[in-house]
């Protein structure tokens, strides 16, 4: 409203040597405002599509991290490239995809070996590695020390 009511009052000044230029030049801020505005909306879509699909890799890892650990299969279930996939997770929450899959692995192992008399080799068959020497170097990378030491 405001661009239409300036934009009269200029059209309305009798003699105006420069009108012509004045309102081209207020037409064009009028549009980069316009098209600031645009943007900044874009963007907090973006932004919202990010939290969905970070929303839904979590509810999928959460589901299927004891038999499924790699990106490529998470990504396959949402339809998108595990690049992808990667990169909005890492831009909404600050983790990678691949850090939320051990994150859930790793509670789950930890929860095993704390609160059950399962030897290291049946939490290992419980979350599906392909040995107990994987699981072993798996835990010690996330955690820095041997299974049976954090027991």
């Amino acid at each position: 409203m405001n661009y239409c009511n300036t934009l009269r009052r200029i059209i309305n000044v009798k003699d105006s040597p420069h009108q012509i230029k004045i309102i081209t030049h207020l037409t064009l801020a009028y549009f980069y405002g316009i098209g600031n505005f645009i943007h900044k909306l874009n963007k907090n879509h973006t932004l919202r599509k990010g939290e969905k699909i970070s929303s839904t890799f979590i509810k999928i890892v959460r589901d299927n991290y004891r038999t499924e650990r790699k990106v490529d299969y998470y990504a396959k279930e949402m339809n998108i490239t595990a690049s992808y996939l990667s990169h909005i997770v890492k831009k909404s929450t600050g983790k990678t995809a691949s850090q939320w899959i051990d994150d859930y692995v790793i509670l789950e192992a930890k929860a095993l070996l704390k609160s059950t008399n399962m030897t290291i080799q049946e939490i290992s068959d419980e979350l599906n590695f392909p040995s107990q020497s994987f699981f072993g170097k798996f835990f010690k990378r996330i955690e820095g020390i041997a299974p049976k030491f954090y027991r």
